[in-house]
């Protein structure tokens, strides 16, 4: 089979006939476009041994972002000198007024500091100082609306309001009063009249109103001092009539006129019961009288008249005349009265409530005065001796009725002094239970009273210490100005503030930029990739063409050599790949393929990159037919091989890859085409898609005997390379180590290839 290919142009190798190398192109090395799908999290032990901010990793973020970096800082810096210099206070020259505001503690003779007290008081005054009635009273001073720092002002109260400023020191009783004005007499007068108004209208007006609410508290003493005497002296006529001051002891001679209350009570009863058992005597002999008169004259009328009818009559005739049967059946004859209106009016009738309960009423009336006729029935029966079938006066034992008046009179005269003393008794009984009330209450009045004017004292004792002792706020000092222009400050502060904004914006660029964690320098691939370095390649440089190639050539030859020494037997199926996109892939794969050829080995470049295979555009071959129709079945592999330029260098292109190209990557088509490559050539080298991207690489590594990842200078990240090593190695392939391509020189000599195991 021949080994040159006569439709490839030359000029790609013209210009080094003896090297026998690739001419590499710059596009092969563009820089670099982060997706979102690519960026896996970086594994926690790709830092080990290292904590906190790595110096050298933020050089080299500065390297990189340098421009942007400059450009941020240029217009954050701008931005806040600008910001400073417009909203800065204006240069001129500040006044100062020193004033001292005391502690209550040290203008009264007793109390202990109170510090919220006081922090209170003087934050009242500092905004007291800025309010709007002591900034317009401070303008309508004379003199000062006249001059030329307020005259300049479109709102002197406005701006005076805004300049004014008060500090207070901590820990200090002092308090400052500060104006910054162009000219430094209007600072000072501007201050002194705004420090003058604060003293005569807030600080003495306060005195002054503290004087009359002593004397309002002075005359409220008096009033109710009078007052407490008046009722103190009520109290004490009122104890002095009831011959004590303790209720208690009025309340026990109230119990003891109830329990003689009672005792009247109980006299007048029984004084009213002999009176009524007498009357009923008198009674019961004028009966008799009337019954032995009757007797006599029916005895000569009605012989046949039975002794039982003249006891009736008799009876009869006696209750005519008895009082309680009288009252009886004048409360009877009401009842029936009241029943009669009551069911008139009811719409219920008999059937009201209370004409049920006037019912029951009046037949317990009845039920007394037939008590009340049989007893008087009795009486007359035993007393007058009227027996059925008697004599009149047969028996009967003659009884004195005036003996029975004059028992009734002694009763009637005792019953009057009874009832007289009762009614006495029970009005005194009255008059101490209102007295006893009437005790308590002015008691409770006085305490009260004595309380609210014992406060009132208290105060009005604090506010003639208040007003007698020295004012909480004294002017220790008039205003001055202790400093000269201040512009020159607000200058050199907006110049501090650029600088302090063009670092920040420039830390910002680089925090950025160094927390992409990308690859700064080969040996970063070893101590933080995790891989070992196995050779890198120098940067292309155009200007540098010719000692680059050389340097290029080196650099390969020197990976050429590790790779076939790296085992007993030279591996036969290389795979080539990288974490990301534009990290040198590509560009490495064709220049290890041809410095194998140059070995004198029959090679083989693959291009596995289904997606976007490029290996044509290095090697300057057809773009197809290639692997995608080997796999498809469409083509044999001794189709799709094409001869390059470079004799022992044979290359197979992506083709024209699809759906159905990319699937058979899992099927056995991969393995005999491998297979098919690996009886045909001494070394086949696979370029491979990204490990972080797609799963092609996991399934084509599977057909190799070795990996290499291939990383570059300031694109590749360090947790992108671990990422890929790891699922590189759970895939089951050996990985020889890590090539990083892009670095600033890379001498034969000065190859470093690590030890440390993979």
């Amino acid at each position: 089979m021949s080994h040159t290919n006569p439709s490839v142009p030359g000029a790609a190798v013209a210009e080094y006939p003896s090297v026998g190398s690739l001419a590499v192109r710059d596009t092969a090395v563009a820089p670099y476009q982060p997706q979102p799908h690519m960026l896996p999290q970086a594994p926690a032990a790709e830092e080990q041994g290292e904590g906190g901010l790595d110096i050298v990793r933020v050089l080299h973020s500065l390297r990189r972002r340098w421009l942007p970096a400059i450009v941020l800082g240029t217009v954050v810096g701008l931005s806040a000198s600008v910001g400073t210099y417009l909203f800065a206070p204006r240069g001129g020259y500040e006044a100062v007024v020193w004033l001292r505001v005391r502690n209550k503690s040290d203008v009264m003779a007793f109390g202990g500091r109170d510090s919220g007290e006081y922090d209170m008081y003087r934050r009242t005054q500092m905004q007291l100082l800025k309010s709007p009635f002591v900034i317009n009273s401070a303008l309508r001073s004379p003199g000062i609306a006249e001059l030329r720092s307020l005259r300049e002002e479109r709102d002197p109260a406005a701006w005076l309001s805004s300049s004014l400023q008060v500090f207070t020191p901590a820990e200090s009783e002092v308090m400052q009063l500060k104006l910054m004005a162009p000219s430094p007499e209007d600072a000072i007068k501007i201050l002194n009249a705004v420090t003058a108004v604060y003293l005569d209208n807030i600080v003495n007006k306060d005195r002054t109103e503290r004087l009359s609410r002593r004397d309002m508290l002075e005359k409220k003493f008096k009033e109710n001092q009078a007052e407490l005497r008046s009722r103190r002296e009520v109290f004490n006529e009122l104890a002095k009539t009831l011959g004590t001051r303790d209720s208690s002891e009025v309340s026990t001679q109230r119990s003891l006129l109830l329990d003689h209350l009672q005792t009247l009570r109980g006299q007048v009863v029984r004084a009213q019961q002999d009176i009524r058992a007498i009357d009923t005597e008198l009674s019961v002999l004028e009966l008799e009288k009337t019954m032995a008169d009757d007797a006599m004259r029916e005895s000569l009328e009605k012989e046949g008249e039975t002794a039982g009818e003249r006891v009736d009559q008799a009876v009869d005739a006696a209750l005519f005349r008895d009082p309680q049967i009288a009252d009886m059946m004048k409360r009877y004859s009401e009842i029936n009265s009241a029943i009669s209106v009551q069911e008139s009016r009811s719409v219920r009738g008999s059937n009201e409530p209370v004409v049920k309960r006037m019912r029951a009423q009046r037949e317990e009336l009845i039920g007394m005065m037939e008590d009340r006729k049989k007893m008087l029935r009795k009486l007359a029966i035993g007393q007058g001796g009227l027996q059925p079938g008697s004599g009149a006066a047969e028996g009967r034992r003659a009884v004195n009725p005036a003996v029975l008046k004059l028992r009734r009179d002694t009763l009637a005269r005792s019953l009057e002094e009874a009832s007289e003393e009762f009614d006495r008794v029970a009005k005194e009984v009255a008059s101490l239970g209102i007295a006893n009330a009437d005790i308590e209450n002015r008691r409770a009045e006085i305490d009260q009273l004595a309380r609210v004017t014992d406060q009132i004292g208290l105060q009005l004792e604090s506010s003639s210490i208040d007003i007698t002792s020295p004012a909480r706020v004294n002017l220790v000092e008039e205003a001055s100005v202790p400093g000269g222009d201040t512009r020159k400050k607000r200058i050199l502060l907006a110049a501090l503030a650029g600088v302090a904004g063009m670092g920040l914006g420039g830390a910002i660029v680089v925090l950025l930029e160094y927390m992409t964690n990308k690859l700064n320098v080969p040996d970063e691939m070893s101590k933080r990739g995790g891989l070992r370095l196995i050779g890198s390649m120098p940067r292309l440089n155009r200007s540098r063409k010719r000692a680059v190639n050389s340097q290029l050539i080196e650099s390969i030859d020197s990976i050429r050599t590790f790779v076939l020494q790296s085992g007993r037997e030279p591996p036969k199926v290389i795979l080539v790949t990288s974490p990301g996109e534009h990290e040198g892939k590509t560009t490495f794969a064709a220049q290890l393929a041809a410095s194998l050829a140059r070995a004198d080995k029959r090679t083989l470049l693959l291009d596995g990159d289904l997606r976007h295979p490029t290996v044509h555009l290095s090697l300057q071959v057809e773009a197809g037919p290639g692997f995608a129709e080997l796999l498809r079945g469409e083509m044999k592999p001794d189709e799709v091989i094409q001869p390059t330029s470079i004799e022992r260098l044979f290359v197979v292109a992506g083709g024209a890859a699809d759906e159905a190209a990319v699937n058979a990557l899992a099927r056995v088509e991969l393995g005999n085409a491998i297979k098919s490559f690996r009886n045909s050539f001494d070394i086949v080298v696979i370029d491979s898609g990204a490990v972080s991207m797609f799963v092609d690489a996991l399934l084509i590594c599977q057909q190799s005997d070795v990996a290499i990842v291939s990383s570059m200078i300031d694109v590749s990240r360090v947790h992108e390379i671990v990422s890929a090593a790891d699922r590189l190695r759970s895939a089951g392939v050996r990985i020889l180590g890590g090539v990083v391509n892009g670095a600033t020189s890379a001498p034969a000599g000065r190859q470093t290839i690590s030890r440390r195991a993979v």
